[in-house]
């Protein structure tokens, strides 16, 4: 059995409190490491995003006070011209909230690919550069993340957030695993992170309602001692094409979002923490079913000779056929689809 054994079994018989509490620890650790780069991408997002939609939040404050105007009026009174405005204002507000989200979520995926494969070394204890890991994250399947789990994703939200939430669940190790070394295949990658995050869809989900359940916590918080502030220190003139001020915009949604900068890294280690355990899980359940299956066996009921039966008595003992339980470590005489002793499901399949 490998040296590295103990350690594996630690990291995949973790509950999903224990991996928690884990990605809480990592994240004090790392902070300071992770912060800036993490920070920096979100601050370029907001530029990006701001540069992108400035005409279209000017035109939206054109429109507001006749849009509420045509909200307190008479129903039946609502001519075809008020409809057509109400129809171009929704439509101008829903493409400048899909432009904020594609672009932040972007940035975001960009941001995880470029420090997972450094965060995934440093969890499992391996010797590990920032920069040097940093930069070999940086090639040409970088665009497959970004169009599965960036655009993917902001599109989703766009439909109601179930396409979302079905890509983020089956898809979000695509971050750790796009950047292989032993991947040949353009779709290994892919298929890694769906088999990594197989029956684990709401451990997944979970990750992500703990990190942005905290964040939005605080948030709230921090909108209430703030909100009148804000309020006062907003100006609609910052988007007026004659008077057009991107540095207040930009300054102004900084203040906005300095909570999630300031907690940026924290849904990437909570996530770290649950690959690795996942990860782990799964190359030892591997590992066991593969010597398992090179073993010979025989599970028919064969002719009982009484008298070989004695001489095997006292014959020495040969070694046991059988494997391991990769989830809780107990040996299993016969091939079942259960664990008798922790009742997990084993996958003869992988």
């Amino acid at each position: 059995m490998s040296e590295a054994y103990p350690r594996m079994e630690r990291y995949s018989n973790k509950r999903f409190s224990e991996v928690i509490s884990e990605g809480f620890r990592f994240f004090g650790k790392n902070y300071l490491t992770l912060i800036v780069p993490l920070g920096l991408f979100l601050l370029i997002s907001i530029i990006i995003k701001n540069l992108l939609v400035a005409d279209m939040v000017w035109q939206s404050l054109q429109m507001t006070p006749a849009i509420d105007f045509i909200l307190v009026k008479d129903p039946s009174a609502l001519t075809d011209e008020d409809l057509n405005l109400m129809m171009e204002y929704l439509a101008l507000s829903l493409f400048s909230g899909f432009i904020n989200s594609l672009v932040i979520t972007i940035f975001n995926v960009l941001a995880m690919c470029l420090v997972s494969n450094y965060l995934y070394n440093k969890f499992i204890g391996n010797e590990t550069k920032f920069f040097s890991e940093f930069k070999k994250a940086i090639n040409g399947k970088l665009i497959f993340v970004i169009l599965l789990l960036g655009v993917g994703i902001s599109i989703g939200a766009f439909l109601l957030y179930i396409p979302s939430i079905i890509i983020f669940g089956y898809y979000t190790f695509y971050v750790f695993t796009y950047n292989s070394d032993n991947s040949e295949d353009s779709n290994e990658p892919i298929r890694d992170a769906r088999e990594i995050a197989r029956k684990s869809f709401w451990k997944i989900i979970g990750v992500f309602v703990v990190s942005n359940l905290i964040i939005s916590i605080i948030d709230i918080v921090f909108q209430f001692i703030i909100g009148d502030f804000l309020i006062q220190f907003y100006q609609t003139s910052w988007y007026n094409p004659s008077t057009r001020n991107f540095g207040m915009i930009i300054l102004y949604d900084l203040i906005y979002y300095i909570v999630d900068l300031i907690f940026a890294p924290l849904f990437i280690c909570l996530l770290t923490s649950l690959y690795v355990s996942l990860k782990t899980r799964r190359e030892i359940s591997v590992q066991y079913q593969t010597s398992y299956d090179q073993t010979p066996q025989s599970y028919g009921t064969p002719y009982h000779d009484e008298s070989r039966s004695i001489k095997s008595m006292n014959a020495v003992d040969k070694p046991r056929s059988g494997l391991y339980c990769p989830f809780c470590g107990q040996f299993v005489k016969n091939k079942t689809q259960y664990c008798p002793h922790c009742g997990e499901q084993f996958n003869f399949e992988i």
